[in-house]
Parts: structure tokens; sequence; C-alpha cells
């Protein structure tokens, strides 16, 4: 596959993400695809349609710009690299994410995406202002708790 068709699919893939529309992000996917990500690995598009629509529920706002090397290209593989704004429980993150795709044919076969998730927790209970000792660590563990909530 030529490298402009494998970065329109990229693109296409991070439009549709952006829009939270997981049936046009599963379209990109071979049916055996893998989504590996630093909540869990996730096998076949049942799944990756159990995460991405989890994903959509906890953060139904995103925004995405291309910064660092942007997107590269060579052979079947992509890398992305950007940072990601978000809401959850209302509250604002932005991180730095990193994204390696492989393709099969005009499909992704497997996705790789890095980011911190203890930064969106720490910036997420940032936002409530005076929490501190016992209760900030109970909320903490709220926070955590709702974001995995639904995956297990």
């Amino acid at each position: 596959m030529s490298e402009e068709k494998i970065k329109s699919i990229v693109n296409g893939f991070g439009e549709a993400f952006v829009k939270r529309d997981v049936e046009k992000m599963l379209s990109f996917f071979a049916e055996d695809a893998v989504w590996v990500s630093p909540v869990g690995t996730f096998k076949g598009k049942e799944e990756l349609r159990r995460v991405l629509t989890w994903d959509t529920q906890i953060c139904p706002i995103v925004k995405a710009k291309r910064s660092g090397i942007e997107l590269m290209v060579k052979e079947n593989k992509a890398v992305t690299e950007g940072i990601s704004e978000g809401l959850v429980e209302g509250k604002k993150y932005e991180i730095l994410t990193v994204t390696v795709f492989e393709f099969n044919g005009d499909k992704i076969q497997q996705i790789r995406l890095f980011y911190d998730k203890l930064s969106i927790i720490k910036q997420v209970t940032m936002q409530y202002k005076g929490v501190t000792g016992w209760f900030a660590k109970r909320l903490v563990n709220y926070i955590v708790g709702r974001g995995e909530k639904g995956l297990r």
C-alpha cells in the first residue's frame, strides 16, 4: 500500500476518533485487529467496539493536534505524535500521545497507543479546589475506579 494511502487511513481514523464516531472508527480495522493501550489489550472488532464505546462515554469531547514527528510512514507502519485534550468527569486534561499503526492490506491490524494515564488523573484531580489529605486519596481512587468502570 502506498504511503499516501496509509496517511489517508490514519487521518480518516483520527477524524472519526475526534468526532467520537465508534462505527466509523471500527470501519478502519481488520476483523482480528488488536488495540494496545494503557487501559489494556483488546482483540477483535467486538472488543475494540467495547473499548472505543467506553472511551467515548468517559471522554465525550476530544481535541487532537499533531506535534513533534506528526505522522511518519514506513512500509506497512505509521507513527503519529500529538497532543490530545479532553474532558473526564467534566474536568479538562491535556496529554502527549504516540500511536503506532500496523496495517494488513488497507485495514489497521494493530494500534499501540502510548500516553501517561497518571498525568490525566493528576490533572483532573487538581481541578477540585481545596482537596487535600485522605479525601484527596479517596477522590483519586474514585476517579480511577470510574475511569475503569465498564472495562472489566
